[in-house]
């Protein structure tokens, strides 16, 4: 709801009614799908440990991507894209790796640099494609 009002930028009663019954048609899908997998997610406190390096990871790969976009603008220069692989610890194969492989798709894609593209888990490994190819970061 408090991303609608961001979005929105408007706090008018029919905007507020608007917001609330997305977030509940969101809510209630969630849980059908969740249900129709036989899916029960847990979230591991632990898991959450590095969440406070989101911000400065976002703020750090918007400026790649604008030096990139200045570059391209300015010189024509193509960005050095690329794929990579980085390594991921998965854990078993229940509901926890499935929350964890979700957080972990979620977290790396939420900076604008870097698109997770697949999980192999297998060979415990995330396919990305950085428009400006860095160190990364696995977990």
């Amino acid at each position: 709801m408090g991303l609608w009002v961001a979005v929105d930028d408007s706090i008018g009663l029919a905007e507020l009614g608007a917001g609330a019954v997305v977030a509940a048609l969101a809510a209630l899908l969630t849980e059908v799908a969740l249900h129709q997998a036989d899916l029960h997610p847990r979230l591991r406190l632990r898991w959450l440990a590095g969440a406070y390096r989101l911000p400065g990871q976002v703020l750090g790969d918007t400026v790649l991507v604008f030096r990139a976009l200045a570059r391209q603008l300015a010189h024509g220069e193509d960005p050095p894209s690329g794929f990579r692989e980085l390594p991921v610890r998965l854990g078993d194969a229940g509901d926890d790796a499935v929350t964890r492989r979700v957080l972990l798709v979620g977290t790396n894609s939420l900076a604008p640099n870097t698109v997770v593209l697949d999980v192999d888990a297998d060979r415990e490994v995330m396919v990305v494609h950085q428009l400006v190819p860095n160190q990364g970061r696995p977990e």
